[in-house]
């Protein structure tokens, strides 16, 4: 096989001067174009990463050089070569591109950006790493504080890459374990960070040997954070539910789906709960407030009235004043052989010691013993 002779492609994906239906000019690489230094490396690994994807990575590292004139794919190469110098114009601020306008190649420009934006990466290096020593959780959520955490973990692998044998006769493996030492440091950093509710999570995360991988570990608190957003069943409720009703849980579902119903079996509960006077025996009121002893409010439709009149002459009873019951009857009333119970009933009465009469009631109810000592 001649030598000089190009190599055959059996896919024609991997030939590098393939062009797709999609690759066309004003074809942008990245979402976000390259504005200033601070955003370089992010939009350089973005940019490299999409080469590579349409196999056209080598115009820019210099791994397809041009081909020598009179050779086949020297317009191929040409083509390829204008293609993604557009690419990285299309891809830079307009004040950026205007100034790779006029370099030949897409290997040209590549090197202008790194020599141009790629300076001495010691200070972004002590900003990650200021930034992973006192990175906290606060008020985001785990999923926002393991992506912040995991951005500034590749960046910064990224800026200082793990040293690699390149004798080719090393066999203590020493980079796997190096790794495994960055990933224990990366879930060491994430277990810091997490809020003092996630204490129970982290001392058993710890506990684990050997300890779980990074990704593992976010799971595990992930579940955690589901669990607590999980509103809890109020035992207060169910009370509710289990006094307010009837025994028989079923009619009572059934019936309370009617709304006149709850309210007329709300009322009844209710009225359960209101005062009786122990002098007229009506609800919604007790003894000191009743309007047959201490007679009708002014406004009222029964004020002055001879209800109210009636009702207030025991209260003068006995005192010498006029009155339209006969003496003799009150004072047979207590000459019988029941006279010395009805005198401890009427000492009770005039003394308050009456479950049913408080101070109010007692003034108002004024008999005279004298009257009943003389009989």
């Amino acid at each position: 096989m001649d030598p000089a002779a190009p190599p055959q492609f059996l896919d024609q994906y991997e030939n590098p001067y393939f062009l797709h239906n999609s690759d066309h000019a004003g074809l942008v690489l990245v979402s976000d174009r390259l504005q200033s230094r601070a955003d370089f490396h992010a939009w350089r690994r973005s940019v490299r990463m999409t080469l590579n994807v349409r196999n056209k990575l080598g115009f820019v590292d210099g791994t397809v050089p041009k081909p020598p004139v009179g050779h086949r794919d020297v317009g191929s190469w040409s083509c390829c070569n204008d293609m993604v110098a557009t690419w990285l114009m299309n891809s830079v601020s307009k004040s950026i591109g205007q100034s790779l306008l006029f370099m030949n190649t897409a290997k040209a420009i590549w090197n202008n950006l790194l020599a141009r934006f790629k300076q001495n990466d010691a200070p972004r290096v002590y900003e990650i790493e200021q930034r992973l020593a006192c990175i906290q959780q606060g008020p985001l959520d785990i999923s926002a504080y393991y992506t912040e955490l995991m951005t500034l973990s590749e960046e910064y692998k990224n800026y200082v890459e793990l040293p690699v044998c390149t004798c080719g006769r090393c066999e203590c493996n020493a980079a796997i374990l190096w790794e495994q030492l960055q990933q224990r440091s990366r879930v060491t950093k994430f277990l810091m960070g997490l809020n003092e509710t996630y204490e129970s999570s982290r001392r058993h995360i710890l506990m684990l040997k050997p300890i779980p991988s990074i990704e593992d570990v976010f799971n595990m608190v992930a579940q955690d954070e589901r669990q607590r957003s999980i509103r809890p069943t109020s035992k207060l409720d169910n009370v509710v539910f289990q006094s307010s009703g009837p025994s028989d849980a079923a009619a009572y579902d059934s019936q309370l789906e009617n709304g006149a119903f709850a309210t007329q079996h709300q009322n009844n509960y209710r009225s359960k709960q209101r005062p009786v006077c122990t002098y007229c025996g009506q609800l919604g009121h007790i003894v000191q407030k009743c309007f047959k002893i201490h007679g009708y409010p002014p406004g009222h439709k029964l004020h002055n009235s001879t209800m109210a009149s009636d009702a207030t002459q025991p209260a003068s009873y006995g005192r010498g004043q006029p009155n339209s019951a006969p003496r003799n009857q009150n004072q047979s009333q207590f000459s019988g052989p029941h006279a010395l119970q009805k005198t401890n009933a009427v000492a009770n009465v005039m003394t308050g010691s009456s479950p049913f009469l408080s101070s109010p009631a007692t003034n108002a109810v004024n008999i005279d013993l004298s009257q009943i000592s003389q009989d």
